[in-house]
């Protein structure tokens, strides 16, 4: 069973969605979603800087981080972001970045 603290810090949500199961997009019917896709992408092949993609919660699977719930209201009101391929466009909105070494823990630790 998980407590009311940390059932608190780990939901997210509710918003409404509307439609039922052959609406665009559709997330399945009930007060939770059940079914339906939480990620989804566009991508014109030709520009894939052009790609736009939704996702939720968010990008981060840690309650502390600010991305854990930030794409959340997006993706409930069916709203994209861009999702950038070209090394050029993703350093220009890259917000930190994680360098991995082989046989060394992510976050440095052992």
């Amino acid at each position: 069973m998980v407590s009311d603290e940390t059932r608190r810090r780990l939901e997210v949500g509710p918003l409404p969605r509307g439609g039922y199961g052959s609406t665009p997009l559709a997330t399945g019917n009930g007060d939770n979603q059940t079914s339906g896709a939480s990620f989804k992408i566009v991508v014109d092949t030709g520009d894939w800087d052009r790609a736009v993609g939704t996702n939720t919660p968010g990008q981060s699977g840690d309650p502390d981080s600010p991305h854990y719930r930030d794409l959340f209201e997006m993706w409930a009101t069916d709203r994209f972001f861009p999702v950038f391929y070209s090394r050029t466009r993703v350093e220009k909105v890259t917000e930190s970045r994680v360098v991995l070494e082989p046989g060394v823990p992510a976050g440095g630790g052992r």
